[in-house]
């Protein structure tokens, strides 16, 4: 098996359940984006919704259980377990990556002499390697798989008078004594912890932090948010603390199904007793000090450009000095003096051409 590793996954999501994946993500993707955005785009290669399911049904049997990773059947693979054809099982797959279901991580290709070499060695006869595929869920789709499953699966009622209805008259408390007068009333409902509430809209208004973040409001983050507030906690500390998690080998679905619990369970791993220790707290120091740096570097910079720019105003002055004045005015006599010998020499040396010349005149005659 070719390994890829995690890089390949990098930014691709996971699935909630192979059950979910087909009965849920794929249909309702299928109903609400198909006609819009998939069939202009396929042309004459369309597939129909029963087939599309079939063969999604039959990939999640090749995807691994947990996160939908790791998924390389081959095309005909697919096509014996489901009856069709090749081509239809390659409709299929750019209809799943069009649907924004599932995405090709690796494109399937030809081994290289080396690699047939290295399968024959343990038996594998293949020459060429299957597209690995990771099938998730659409984040834009669990609102509406959430409706659907509330509409479909409503909470019924219990109670000796859930099939009745209740009139006006029928009184259901043992007394008509009126409640919330007294201290046996309901108690007023404490208000929320105040650098809880602060940490939660901060973190919940940081472009970072997970879509998920948002389905509670500051006022329901705040009691989970409380203790790391009280710490000094950032935005960035608790993003920084959902990374550490997915490092450390764990994994977060798009949609959650308890999102506050799922933040108190990250909080208790990283340590009640060690909320002191802020997770982003060693990347602010180094990004403090790069910057401490950066200024120290820009302001030598800034001084080493002033010391050249008086350096050159006072060459610049001198130039217009009493000493370059001189220089300047003995320059232009020894030049001149210069001039004058060349001037002598070249009529001296003229003359005597001129003599030369007239003897041989005279001996000629």
């Amino acid at each position: 098996m070719l390994e890829l590793g995690d890089a390949p996954y990098a930014g691709v999501p996971c699935w909630a359940g192979a059950d979910r994946w087909a009965r849920w993500t794929v249909p309702v993707a299928y109903d609400l984006r198909y006609d819009t955005d998939v069939r202009p785009r396929m042309g004459v290669n369309q597939i129909s919704r029963r087939a599309l399911l079939l063969i999604a049904q039959a990939r999640t049997r090749y995807a691994d259980y947990a996160t939908g990773r790791d998924c390389r059947p081959s095309n005909e693979r697919l096509a014996a377990d489901t009856g069709y054809d090749v081509r239809t099982i390659q409709r299929a797959n750019t209809v799943l990556r069009l649907l924004g279901v599932a995405t090709e991580v690796l494109r399937g290709r030809q081994r290289t002499r080396a690699e047939r070499f290295a399968s024959w060695r343990v038996g594998d006869r293949g020459r060429g390697w299957a597209s690995v595929w990771a099938l998730h869920d659409h984040w834009l789709l669990n609102r509406v798989i959430h409706r659907m499953q509330r509409v479909l699966s409503p909470h019924p009622r219990s109670g000796p008078v859930r099939d009745l209805h209740v009139r006006q008259d029928v009184v259901t408390t043992a007394t008509r004594r009126r409640t919330g007068a007294g201290e046996r009333g309901a108690r007023r409902r404490a208000s929320p912890d105040p650098g809880g509430l602060a940490l939660a809209k901060a973190w919940r208004a940081d472009p970072h932090a997970p879509p998920w973040s948002r389905r509670h409001s500051p006022t329901a983050w705040a009691a989970m948010l409380a203790a790391p507030a009280r710490y000094g906690w950032t935005p960035r500390d608790v993003n920084q603390l959902i990374t550490d998690w997915l490092g450390v080998g764990h994994w977060i679905p798009d949609a959650p199904h308890k999102p506050i619990g799922l933040l108190g369970a990250i909080v208790a791993w990283h340590g009640t007793d060690c909320l002191d220790q802020r997770p982003a707290a060693a990347d602010i120091a180094r990004e403090t000090a790069e910057f401490t740096e950066a200024r120290a570097r820009v302001a030598a910079q800034s001084t080493a450009r002033a010391e050249a720019a008086q350096a050159h105003a006072a060459g610049r002055a001198a130039l217009r000095g009493a000493g370059h004045a001189w220089a300047a005015r003995e320059c232009a006599r020894l030049a001149q003096n210069a001039a004058q010998r060349r001037t002598a020499a070249a009529a001296a040396e003229t003359a005597a051409l001129d003599v030369a010349i007239d003897q041989a005149r005279t001996r000629r005659r």
